[in-house]
């Protein structure tokens, strides 16, 4: 039968739709294809985030709206603890400015569970990602979507490797007198936690004997890696993945994983309840579990969430290193407590 010019026209349009749409959700299952079609006639997503660094989150944001099209991604990089400060003072106003809240501190989610302020979702693809990372939130309100890590830095053209601090302690020597640098947990809530761990490890006297050799005290755990890139300082507690990535370039860093162990901290993403936004902030979730996701991390030097994805050139798997981390309850506990002592230790 000879097809009319109109028919031949319609099959080319549709093929070409069918086509565009594989495209755009190549590999998505039928409930994630319907989730895309709901968060599509949102159009945006708004992102508080206090992990990665602006570059890389606006990187996830147009990474997200090319495999979605049609849904924009407004990301706001701030540490935690400016984040959380952000959102709480959103929410007194009446109405949250973004759908999707990271936060490095944990306790962050357990105040807004208790204050009802979150929305339950479980992302289909959490099922692939490391078991490790599976059911950190067993009542379903939060997702893992970025694993902080603090290990032991250097300036290489400052310190030798054989003179380097190999472990946690070794920070705490005489030597290191005016050239130590680390965050604040008031700001950082990677920092934060990792005053849980040491504190947990050494008692709070670990801090009393940095607070005596002079360290110089940024916000974010990744000030570190400038201010060692500055020479302004030459050893530092700070992430591992800024360091490398840093180095990467051409900068004169490198890291000493700790034997007794490297802080991790599982850092959660959750979706604000009633933001404008609800069906775009899930399926944003569901790309955050994404293999996708992952590779940009590894790309950029950061672990990826999913045993499918290679760590990051030059760095170690989780499974290669010795990591610790305080539990929720301890962090939930500890930290407030934390911010106090620290403010007496280093400003006293």
């Amino acid at each position: 039968m000879k097809l009319s010019r109109r028919t031949a026209l319609l099959g080319a349009a549709t093929s070409i739709a069918a086509s565009s749409s594989r495209a755009q959700g190549s590999g998505d299952s039928a409930g994630i294809q319907a989730l895309y079609a709901a968060a599509k006639k949102e159009g945006q997503v708004g992102w508080y985030s206090g992990v990665l660094d602006q570059p890389l989150c606006d990187q996830i944001g147009q990474a997200f709206t090319k495999r979605y099209p049609g849904i924009s991604v407004s990301a706001v990089k701030t540490t935690s603890q400016v984040a959380f400060q952000r959102l709480t003072e959103d929410l007194r106003g009446g109405t949250p400015q973004c759908d999707i809240f990271t936060s490095t501190d944990v306790g962050h989610m357990s105040y807004l569970i208790g204050k009802q302020l979150l929305v339950k979702f479980t992302a289909e693809g959490a099922a692939g990602m490391a078991k490790s990372l599976q059911d950190f939130d067993k009542q379903g309100y939060f997702q893992v979507s970025w694993v902080g890590q603090v290990a032991l830095l250097y300036n290489t053209a400052k310190v030798s490797a054989a003179d380097s601090p190999k472990d946690w302690p070794d920070l705490t020597d005489a030597k290191w007198k005016d050239k130590i640098s680390f965050g604040s947990p008031n700001y950082s809530g990677i920092v934060g936690v990792w005053s849980v761990a040491m504190e947990n490890k050494y008692g709070w006297s670990y801090f009393d004997k940095l607070n005596k050799l002079n360290p110089l005290i940024g916000r974010s755990v990744d000030d570190a890696t400038t201010v060692l890139n500055s020479g302004e300082r030459v050893v530092a507690a700070g992430n591992p993945s800024s360091a490398l990535r840093s180095a990467a370039k051409g900068n004169p860093l490198a890291v000493n994983y700790p034997p007794s162990g490297m802080l991790v901290d599982l850092s959660p993403s959750a979706i604000i309840k009633g933001s404008k936004n609800p069906n775009a902030a899930k399926l944003f979730i569901e790309f955050l579990a994404s293999a996708e996701y992952s590779q940009i991390l590894a790309d950029a030097f950061e672990q990826p969430l999913r045993d499918d994805v290679s760590p990051p050139k030059g760095a170690k798997s989780l499974t290669d290193v010795k990591f610790f981390s305080p539990t929720p309850e301890e962090i939930e506990k500890q930290l407030p407590a934390n911010k106090q002592k620290w403010r007496d230790t280093f400003t006293g």
